[in-house]
C-alpha cells in the first residue's frame, strides 16, 4: 500500500494567526489614539479647572495698593497710570510692565513694584527733584539736574530756584529735555551759585537770562545785569563778591546799572558814579 505524500508547508505562505493579527493591527492603532485622544482631553478640562480654582482664590484677588513717595503726584494719577483694577488675577500683573507705566509719567524719575501673595501691590515711585525753573513761551516748567522739563508751575508763583529765561520756547512740552549743551552751562552756573550761598541768595537772583554770548543774572531787587559768558562762573561769582564789596564800601551800590564780568581779571561797570568808575575791589569781606 502506497502511502499518501504528506505535503509540506511552505514557508512564504502567511499563517492564518498572523493573517488575523495583520487585520487587527490598524484596530488597535485606532483605539489606542482614540484612548490617548480621550486622556489628553480629560487632562485639559481638568487643568482648566485647577487653573479656574485658583485664579478665582480669593487670596490671588488684588484688594489693595500702597503708593509711597509722592509729592506733586496725587492717588488717582498714580492709578490711572498703573492701569489695575481691584479684584484683577496677581498672576495677570506683569510687574515691570507697571513699572515701565509709571516711569512715562513726567514727574516719576523711577519707579518701583512689589507683589505679594495677599492680595496687596506695593508702588514705590521716586518724583525728579527740580533744580530750576526754564521759561517756555508763556510758560514755566520745572527742571531736574538731567535737564527734564517735567512739570508747569505758575508764572506768578514765588518759587525759590533759579529763574532761567531765553533757553527754550512755547513749543516745548510736558516731559521734553533741554538740549545737552545749553544743560551744560546750565549746571555749570547752578553749581556756582550753590557754592556762593555764603554771601549770595538765591532770592537775590531775579533771572538768569541765556542768550547766544552765555548768562546774564538779573540781580538785586534793582535788577542790575550781570554778564557772566560762558565760562568760568565761579572764578566770575568770585570777582562779583569783590565788586559788591567794592561798591558798599565806597557807597555806590545805588549808582551802579550794568556789571560785565566776561573780562579776563577785571570787572566793567557802569552807572553814574561820581568821578571815575570804580575797579574791582579788594576790600575784606564785612563780617
Amino acid at each position: 500500500m502506497i502511502k499518501p505524500r504528506k505535503l509540506k508547508r511552505n514557508k512564504y505562505q502567511e499563517s492564518v494567526r498572523d493573517r488575523l493579527k495583520g487585520n487587527f493591527r490598524p484596530l488597535c492603532d485606532l483605539f489606542a489614539l482614540f484612548a490617548w485622544f480621550f486622556f489628553v482631553l480629560t487632562l485639559g478640562a481638568g487643568l482648566s479647572q485647577l487653573y479656574y480654582q485658583i485664579v478665582s482664590a480669593r487670596w490671588l484677588k488684588l484688594e489693595r495698593i500702597d503708593i509711597t513717595g509722592m509729592k506733586m503726584l496725587n492717588r488717582t494719577e498714580v492709578l490711572d497710570a498703573m492701569g489695575l483694577k481691584r479684584g484683577e488675577c496677581a498672576l495677570d500683573i506683569d510687574s515691570r510692565r507697571v513699572e515701565g507705566r509709571l516711569a512715562r509719567l513726567p514727574v516719576v524719575d523711577s519707579a518701583s513694584v512689589r507683589l505679594d501673595w495677599k492680595g496687596r501691590l506695593a508702588a514705590a515711585i521716586v518724583e525728579r527733584k527740580p533744580v530750576a525753573v526754564v521759561q517756555c513761551g508763556g510758560r514755566n516748567m520745572l527742571m531736574d539736574s538731567k535737564g527734564v522739563l517735567f512739570a508747569e508751575t505758575s508764572p506768578g508763583q514765588k518759587n525759590p530756584l533759579p529763574l532761567i529765561t531765553g533757553l527754550c520756547d512755547s513749543t516745548v512740552k510736558t516731559g521734553d529735555s533741554v538740549s545737552e549743551g545749553s544743560l551744560r552751562y546750565i549746571s555749570e552756573l547752578l553749581s556756582a551759585v550753590s557754592g556762593s550761598k555764603s554771601w549770595l541768595s538765591s532770592s537775590s537772583i531775579d533771572e538768569c537770562r541765556w542768550t547766544r554770548d552765555g548768562f546774564t543774572v538779573i540781580l538785586g531787587q534793582r535788577a542790575i545785569p550781570v554778564n557772566f559768558g560762558k565760562e568760568d562762573f565761579e572764578r566770575k561769582l568770585a570777582k562779583l563778591r569783590d565788586v559788591i564789596i567794592t561798591l558798599n564800601d565806597r557807597g555806590w551800590t545805588d549808582l551802579v546799572t550794568r556789571i560785565d564780568l566776561d573780562y579776563p581779571g577785571r570787572a566793567y561797570l557802569e552807572g553814574q558814579f561820581p568821578g571815575a568808575a570804580p575797579v574791582q575791589g579788594t576790600a575784606k569781606r564785612p563780617g
